[in-house]
Formats: C-alpha cells, sequence, structure tokens
C-alpha cells in the first residue's frame, strides 16, 4: 500500500504546484493590468463641456475665460506659472537675468521651437507679439485693452532683440510683479507670418507654439485641438481636445454622467448633489482665486454719490445673498481680493445690513423713495457667480424695500465683456478672476485710474482715486513681501472707505471630471492647461 500513498502524495503535490503557479500567474497578470491602467498613455480624446462659444482667439484680445480655456493650449508665454502655486518658471524662456536694480531683463530662449505653421520662434518673433500690442493699443483702445488695463507703455520703457535667441526688458521702474505678467496670456507670442496673413482673422486662425492646435474642421460652437506633431517640448498625451458649447448646466451635467463629456466647466453648486452621487465623477475642489461684486458707475450721478453708493451697500443682505446663491461653496466678501491673498485685511468690517440707515442716507441725498436706477446682470453663469438670474432679483428685492426701483438689462455676453466702458447702467453684477494670483491682478485692472474708459476695461466702477493708484504703484515697486502686504492692507482700507463696490463673495472651485481623466491639475488662476492630461481607457 505505500507505493500508493506515495503515487497519491506526488499527485497533490502536483495538484498544489499548479494551482500555486496558476493563482501567481493570475495575480502577477492583475498587478500588471492595475499598473498599466493607472500609467500615462497617448492617445484618445477629451470631451470638454463649457458653457460658451469663445469671443476670440487671439490671446492679446482675450478677456474672458471662454476663451482664454482654448488660448491656454495654443498659445505660450515666456514665462508660466508652477500648477497649483504662484512660482514662475521657465516656459518659451529657458532662463533670465535680473538686473540689481530690477530694471532690467534678459530672457535666453528656448531653440529649435517652431509656431504651428513652421515659421521660427526667435527673439524677432517676442518683439513683434509685444510691438503689435503697443501701436495697436495707440491707434485703437477696444482693440488691445489688456495692454492698457495692465499699464504696460508707463512698465515697459524697452525690449530689443540682443541676437535671435536673446531678448531683453528694461523698464521704466522696478516692478515685483513683472515675471508673474509675463505669464499671462496676453502676452504669449504669436506667429508674425499669421498675424500678416490673416489680419483681423487672426483671431479665428490662431497659430502659436503650444502642445496643442486648431484642428482645420473646428466649428466655432464644437471646436477642436489636436496635439502638436512638431511640439518643442515633451509631448501632449491627448490626440484631441473637442471643446463644446452648452450653456444649459441640467444639459452640462446630464452629458458627463452619459459620458458625453469628460470634463465641464462648474455647474450651479445646488447640482453638486446630485454629481457627488455618481460614482463615475470627481469633483476637484480647491479656493478659488476671484471675487464678485456689484459695480456701482461713480462716474455719473446718482452712483458719485458716496450717500447713494452706501444706501446701495446698507440695503442688501450680503449673508443671505451669498447663502441663496452660493450655498456652503462661497463665503462673504469684505475685500476686493480673496482670503489667504498677500495684502487681505482681516482687521476689516464687511458693511453691514441695515435698511433703516440706507433710507435715512438716500433721504439726506434728496432721493424719498423716487430713485430708480439701471442695473447690467452679468448674462451667463460663471465660476463667480454660479446663478446670476437668482442673486439679481435677491438685489432688486432688497432695493425696492427701501425705494430704489431697478430696471435689470441682461446683455449679450459680447456685449457685456466689450461694452462696459461705455458705463450704460448704474449698477453692474460683476466678477473676477485672476489671471495670476496676486493682489495687483486685482486692484491694478479693476481699480486703477489708468483703466477708467477703456473698452474692454474691468474698471466697471470707473474709480478714479489718485490715492489709491499712488498705493498701487508703490506696491506694484516694492520688493520685500512685508511691504507690499501692508500697502495692499492700506488699499482695502481705502476701497471699503470709498464703497466703488459691494461685495458679494468669494468661491471656492469645483470642477467635476470623470474617473477616467487623469492627471487633472488646475492652476491657482483659471488657466486651462491639458497637456499632461491623459484620458484612461
Amino acid at each position: 500500500n505505500m507505493p500508493n500513498y506515495k503515487i497519491l502524495f506526488r499527485f497533490l503535490l502536483l495538484i498544489l504546484s499548479f494551482m500555486f503557479f496558476f493563482l501567481s500567474g493570475c495575480s502577477k497578470k492583475e498587478n500588471v493590468n492595475t499598473v498599466s491602467d493607472n500609467q500615462p498613455r497617448f492617445g484618445g480624446t477629451l470631451l470638454y463641456g463649457k458653457h460658451g462659444p469663445p469671443v476670440t482667439l487671439d490671446p492679446a484680445k482675450v478677456v474672458e475665460t471662454e476663451s482664454s480655456i482654448l488660448t491656454d493650449n495654443i498659445f505660450e508665454t515666456l514665462v508660466r506659472l508652477q500648477p497649483g502655486n504662484v512660482d514662475v518658471v521657465p516656459g518659451l524662456a529657458k532662463s533670465w537675468i535680473i538686473a540689481i536694480d530690477g530694471l532690467s531683463y534678459t530672457f535666453n530662449l528656448q531653440s529649435d521651437v517652431r509656431f504651428h505653421d513652421g515659421t521660427p520662434f526667435d527673439a524677432k518673433a517676442v518683439l513683434y507679439s509685444l510691438d503689435r500690442q503697443k501701436k495697436g493699443a495707440r491707434r485703437s483702445a477696444d482693440q488691445f485693452s489688456n495692454w492698457i488695463n495692465f499699464n504696460m507703455d508707463e512698465l515697459i520703457r524697452e525690449v530689443r532683440a540682443v541676437n535671435d535667441s536673446t531678448v531683453q526688458f528694461k523698464l521704466h521702474r522696478a516692478d515685483a510683479t513683472f515675471l508673474k505678467i509675463l505669464s499671462m496670456q496676453f502676452l504669449a507670442i504669436v506667429s508674425p507670418a499669421a498675424v500678416e496673413k490673416y489680419g483681423a482673422d487672426f483671431e479665428k486662425h490662431p497659430v502659436g507654439t503650444g502642445a496643442f492646435m486648431m484642428s482645420a474642421s473646428s466649428d466655432w460652437n464644437d471646436l477642436s485641438l489636436v496635439a502638436n506633431p512638431n511640439y518643442w517640448g515633451e509631448r501632449p498625451y491627448l490626440d484631441t481636445i473637442r471643446f463644446f458649447s452648452e450653456p444649459d448646466p441640467e444639459k452640462r451635467i446630464t452629458r458627463l454622467e452619459q459620458g458625453e463629456f469628460h470634463l465641464i466647466e462648474p455647474p450651479p453648486f445646488d447640482m453638486l448633489a446630485r454629481v457627488k452621487r455618481n460614482e463615475q465623477i470627481i469633483q476637484f475642489k480647491q479656493p478659488g482665486a476671484n471675487v464678485s461684486f456689484l459695480a456701482m458707475n461713480m462716474s455719473k450721478k446718482p452712483m458719485s454719490d458716496i450717500r447713494v453708493r452706501k444706501a446701495v451697500a446698507y440695503a442688501i443682505n450680503r449673508e443671505k445673498l451669498v447663502q441663496a446663491v452660493y450655498g456652503s461653496f462661497g463665503v462673504p466678501a469684505k475685500n476686493p481680493i480673496p482670503p489667504g491673498m498677500l495684502g487681505y485685511n482681516d482687521d476689516l468690517r464687511p458693511t453691514p445690513y441695515n435698511p433703516a440707515e440706507s433710507e435715512r442716507l438716500l433721504k439726506e441725498a434728496g432721493y424719498k423713495r423716487n430713485l430708480k436706477l439701471k442695473l447690467w446682470n452679468v448674462p451667463l453663469p460663471r465660476e463667480y457667480m454660479p446663478h446670476p438670474e437668482k442673486a439679481v432679483e435677491m438685489i432688486r428685492s432688497e432695493l425696492e424695500k427701501v425705494g430704489i426701483e431697478i430696471e435689470v438689462v441682461t446683455p449679450p455676453w459680447e456685449t457685456y465683456i466689450q461694452d462696459t466702458y461705455l458705463g450704460d447702467y448704474d449698477l453692474l453684477i460683476g466678477g473676477w478672476i485672476a489671471d495670476i494670483p496676486d493682489p495687483d491682478n486685482f486692484f491694478y485692472p479693476l481699480l486703477s485710474k489708468t483703466t477708467v474708459r477703456q473698452k474692454g476695461t474691468g474698471n466697471s466702477a470707473f474709480y478714479d482715486n489718485d490715492e489709491m493708484h499712488r498705493v498701487l504703484l508703490k506696491a506694484k515697486a516694492a520688493t520685500k513681501t512685508e511691504e507690499r502686504d501692508q500697502l495692499y492692507k492700506n488699499a482695502c482700507q481705502i476701497f471699503q472707505r470709498d464703497v466703488p463696490w459691494f461685495t458679494i463673495a468669494h468661491t471656492q472651485i469645483v470642477i467635476p471630471r470623470r474617473r477616467e481623466v487623469m492627471n487633472f491639475n488646475p492652476y491657482a488662476s483659471y488657466t486651462r492647461n491639458l497637456k499632461n492630461v491623459w484620458v484612461k481607457s
């Protein structure tokens, strides 16, 4: 019988060995698949659902986010901001030298870079990209409003090509924000040949050096970008990005749930609970560099009277408004810059809700329940204003309680963006999303006297104050962080004293995306550079 036991033992050992080998093989196979699922992969198409179509794809003319989402991926700047923080890193310039006095910056350019049309990127292209704005802004302010709003002529004294691969900027004065300003999209480098070829139509035929380029078959409401096959840096993972215009947030969410979109711009916050219940969708969250406000047109009566501006501010219940429009995703604003930013003045108290004081001030100013005001409302939901209709109705209701009659006008988006400078309103619901997370990027375009009456202006209150202007210039020139911090805190005090706005809220950024979208890492600003994004199969 012993031989039979040995045979049985050997047979069982063989079976166990085979099972071990088989299970080990399965385990290894599963591990390989798991690893490969999380490894970046090349190819595929990202489907991006936006609020609406772009206004322009000329980076020098972009003043709103529907356009900048695309131009961020087509064009590049000399320097750029690191995703998730405020560090300046190389872009089309690989290195730079700053003079001791801060009045000269010399940039060494990347080599072997070509535009999408095959023409070379060099120092001449840098000069061309800046010079067309400088000359264009002098001829017509409505063409290059960013150049004017950021006061580039008062900042830059001269730009010259040292050689084909070196550019030198000389400044009128030292400016602590200069490198960050150079990272902004309006200073992206464009193809001189393409601008000359297309002229005014360049905004529909954009040619840059970016990781993506326009597809020849793109429709304005269904734009496609394709990977640049000759990109000078690391190849982007995606082959194609398709941008769809879907203004209805309900439909945008439905299409995300059904897999028709991979990624969408933020829907109204009260719709996020529905998205949260879907296991295939992830919500990206981070504090937003933004502010929403009710601007008061100080260039004409009655809003030129501070008593009327204060009366409007006292009449509105900010906490109630923020809770209704933003829920838990917004915080009441008391400064024109968000909490946590350099210069945020936490010692200031927000304007209190006091309808009785509002009525007293109106009576003192000569208005006894007979004041009529025109209010421009933002026509599309924005990151800073998810429910414009709800917000305007609440504001109108509050103001009517103290005797102010409101005529609401909701202009088309392009009119709202481009015709603010005409000032055909008394009040305007607006907001701002920073291009760079620095207080200068709020104060200077929104509250500097240099931006009053410029087409495309962010200064919708027509705020023109010499004291504020001096503080802002001093803050731009200051090189010590502590000094800049105090100067911007002083600017917050001046702002609160003069009441150019009724500040509303600062909001959290919430971007829903499907789980298969990998490596999506938004910047501290509104930048959506998708070069490193890939889609898991």
